[in-house]
């Protein structure tokens, strides 16, 4: 008789049960497979740019002729200084492409790893960190334009730049919890990463991006529309810190904070009830 035992690997139910026991698997999966998400989101970034001439310098570049396409045509319509506008559109530009890029490639990345999903193990939930990732990465690099941008014309600097990397933490695991829903859904439900896009298309207008919140003051009917606006929360706080060079109010951190927890727990609630069954909608 061969001694050999044969290496079982047993799923074990009760760590999918309890968002507890959810948050600690998903943890030490994240540390376990650190190196992994690295390479992923270092191999996405190479990717974005392979054969480009530019490479890298696109993440700059991108940016600043957006900005200043849309800074001289609203602050012509809204008869606004080019200089003050630029930095108020800057600002929140780059956190809504965070938002936006994230939700409409995040929502396609369980499909788009089928090939990986398919031949080893990886735990599913990377594939929609990874994507946030990468975009978090753009930013910081866009971010840099901003600066740029902001020193020539002569933004202010206080110390409210200190609570940046906060909003940029909140930010991304707002979206974070977004894309492990949407993720889940685009696999059952494919049109959905379309509707996705089309639906950030029409939020990129109900959200004060290319246009101050105060030009809609006198509609209250708008103003509430744009307070049920998550996003907006979140752009604001970008818009506090760099355009206004002021420490966001404690409500404003508050509502963002909520908002963040409320994301995080519905996405990997709904993320883990359903990854099992992900490898065979694929």
């Amino acid at each position: 008789m061969n001694n050999d035992k044969a290496h079982l690997s047993i799923f074990d139910s009760t760590e999918h049960r309890g968002f507890r026991n959810i948050l600690t698997r998903n943890f030490r999966d994240l540390v376990t497979y650190r190196y992994a998400i690295y390479n992923f989101i270092s191999s996405n970034l190479r990717a974005r740019y392979r054969r480009s001439a530019l490479g890298f310098l696109w993440t700059l570049l991108n940016p600043l002729f957006t900005m200043g396409i849309m800074a001289i045509v609203f602050s012509t319509i809204f008869q606004s200084p080019v200089k003050n506008f630029s930095i108020y559109i800057f600002s929140g530009l780059l956190p809504w492409t965070l938002i936006s890029n994230s939700m409409v490639i995040g929502s396609m990345s369980l499909v788009s790893g089928e090939g990986y999903l398919k031949k080893v193990y990886v735990p599913r939930f990377l594939f929609p960190l990874v994507t946030v990732g990468v975009e978090v990465v753009n930013f910081l690099l866009s971010l840099i334009s901003l600066f740029l941008v902001a020193f020539v014309l002569g933004a202010k600097i206080s110390w409210g730049l200190l609570t940046l990397p906060f909003a940029l933490i909140l930010t991304a695991l707002f979206i974070l919890g977004l894309v492990l829903i949407a993720s889940i859904l685009t696999v059952y439900f494919r049109d959905l990463s379309h509707i996705i896009q089309i639906s950030f298309t029409a939020l990129f207008y109900l959200t004060p991006i290319i246009y101050p919140i105060e030009f809609l003051s006198k509609s209250p009917l708008l103003m509430t529309v744009i307070k049920w606006n998550p996003f907006f929360y979140f752009v604001e706080l970008f818009h506090t810190i760099i355009y206004q060079a002021k420490v966001p109010g404690a409500s404003l951190w508050l509502i963002s904070l909520g908002l963040t927890a409320v994301s995080l727990t519905l996405g990997f609630i709904v993320f883990s009830s359903r990854e099992k069954d992900v490898i065979y909608r694929l």
